[in-house]
């Protein structure tokens, strides 16, 4: 036997494959070793659903812009003309609604956002004309900051030197809507502050003018009347008549009667301050004044010539029969009559009649030279006096 024959047995524990015998002792000899790429799964997975939303909102975007484009230019604008009221106190909000109502904006959410985009406003109340349904919003802006139309009013007439009572008329006709006894009530009511204590008459107190009244108030009777006597004491405030009376010696109220005498005895503007003067002088003296026109008030008659009955009625308004002045003033005196009521012409002049066709009078303090005018005129069918 030589050495090489010689089985050598190995140590105890281990083998000829050392690597073999390390994947033994692992337990992971017979494992197959597999490799996988890096994972890229979520990304992947969700560009395709990106890309979808972000498609689906270009889309509605563009959707929306068409559809607002469509609002705020209306494809069938501009339409008819419509009129269009905007209360008091309306918002934007309530404006835009009323317009989408009228159908002058299509959408009255997007004219709300078009306005506050365009810094329009704020809008007057009132009424618009000259509007479309529908029509475009930018049209819509400009026609509501030109502003509304003046307000719808109705023209009252009053003539200088009417009664109280043709006043009132005058007031019914021009508003049939108006209630008479509400009327009635405001000219009882609506007090002047040159009216005396305890007085509830405004005869003489309604200043004699045209009034633009608004059509909401054709039947509101106390604004009326109120606006009235408003005008007539800012213009008593105006020409002082407080201070003025008293430099004549006599109150406010009592120049407002001798202006009501004076507006229906003067028939041309050069003869009103001698009107005044001749009064002033009569009653200076204590001589019943003799206007005809206290007659005429107190039969409530309007008349070309009074008969001899007419002018002995017995009326405290009667100022051929009683001295002094009448109780209230005699119909609406205009501003020129109070002027020459509180700064009369210098005069002694104690009579005076008509002796022209155009109304001019004869001014004198001689009796005898007032009876050959006034027969010289009566002989013409001129009568006065």
């Amino acid at each position: 036997m030589t050495d090489t024959d010689t089985d050598v047995p190995a140590p105890t524990g281990q083998t000829g494959d050392q690597s073999g015998d390390q994947d033994d002792a692992d337990g992971r000899a017979d494992e197959p070793v597999v490799y996988l790429p890096p994972e890229r799964g979520l990304l992947r997975r969700a560009a395709p659903v990106t890309a979808g939303v972000v498609a689906v909102l270009l889309v509605l975007l563009a959707l929306g812009i068409w559809w607002v484009s469509r609002q705020v230019n209306p494809p069938n604008a501009p339409g008819p003309l419509v009129t269009v009221n905007i209360p008091n106190g309306s918002s934007d909000a309530r404006i835009a609604s009323v317009l989408a109502a009228r159908g002058v904006v299509t959408d009255a959410r997007v004219f709300e956002y078009y306005v506050k985009v365009r810094g329009a406003g704020p809008f007057k109340a009132g009424l618009y004309d000259g509007l479309h349904a529908p029509e475009d919003m930018s049209g819509v802006v400009d026609r509501l900051e030109r502003g509304p139309l003046p307000p719808a009013t109705v023209k009252l007439v009053i003539p200088e030197g009417l009664w109280l009572r043709e006043v009132r008329a005058r007031i019914l006709h021009a508003f049939p809507l108006m209630k008479p006894a509400a009327l009635d009530h405001a000219l009882a009511t609506v007090r002047s502050k040159y009216e005396p204590a305890g007085s509830n008459d405004l005869e003489g107190l309604l200043f004699p003018a045209t009034y633009e009244v608004l059509l909401r108030d054709r039947a509101n009777p106390t604004k009326l009347v109120q606006q009235m006597v408003t005008a007539f004491d800012q213009r008593a405030d105006r020409i002082g008549l407080t201070a003025a009376a008293q430099q004549l010696g006599i109150t406010p109220y009592q120049a407002l009667t001798v202006a009501s005498m004076v507006e229906e005895e003067a028939k041309l503007p050069g003869d009103r301050g001698k009107v005044a003067r001749v009064i002033y002088n009569r009653l200076a003296d204590g001589t019943a004044l003799g206007i005809d026109a206290t007659v005429e008030y107190a039969l409530q008659l309007r008349t070309a010539s009074l008969t001899e009955s007419q002018l002995q009625t017995d009326s405290p308004y009667n100022t051929r029969v009683h001295t002094g002045l009448p109780p209230t003033p005699i119909g609406s005196p205009g501003m020129a009559a109070l002027l020459a009521a509180l700064h009369p012409t210098a005069g002694n002049w104690t009579y005076f009649v008509v002796v022209d066709r155009n109304g001019g009078e004869f001014f004198t303090d001689s009796y005898s030279a007032f009876q050959a005018a006034s027969d010289r005129a009566k002989a013409q069918g001129i009568f006065g006096g």
